[in-house]
């Protein structure tokens, strides 16, 4: 995604040999098609989400664990200070939703 994108793929990848030949080996590490994991697979064909880089202290990073099992960190706390965000990409809106945005910013003479 290079922020021009307003869904996301509707198929799994494919994946190809390095010098785009067939590999016929059953142990080569290029499989003819890639599946996507259920994470992927429940975003195949959506509009994309809205997608922010943000600058945190080291200091600030707290991980937070899984507790049915402490040794599988889940991600980060959010509870603390944000240096700087800085957005990478803009949530796709719905057709119909972004023609009532832009007649609403029209009417009160905003740019988009």
């Amino acid at each position: 995604m290079n922020g021009t994108t307003r869904r996301y793929r509707d198929r799994s990848v494919l994946a190809t040999h390095p010098a785009f030949r067939p590999c016929g080996d059953s142990s080569c590490p290029y499989p003819d098609k890639i599946l996507p994991g259920a994470d992927q697979a429940a975003r195949l064909g959506q509009l994309v989400d809205r997608y922010e880089a943000w600058m945190i202290a080291l200091d600030s990073y707290r991980l937070v664990l899984d507790n049915d099992d402490p040794t599988v960190p889940l991600g980060i706390a959010l509870e603390l200070p944000v240096l700087r965000r800085r957005l990478l990409r803009e949530a796709a809106l719905p057709e119909r939703a972004e023609a009532l945005l832009a007649a609403l910013r029209d009417l009160l003479g905003l740019q988009p």
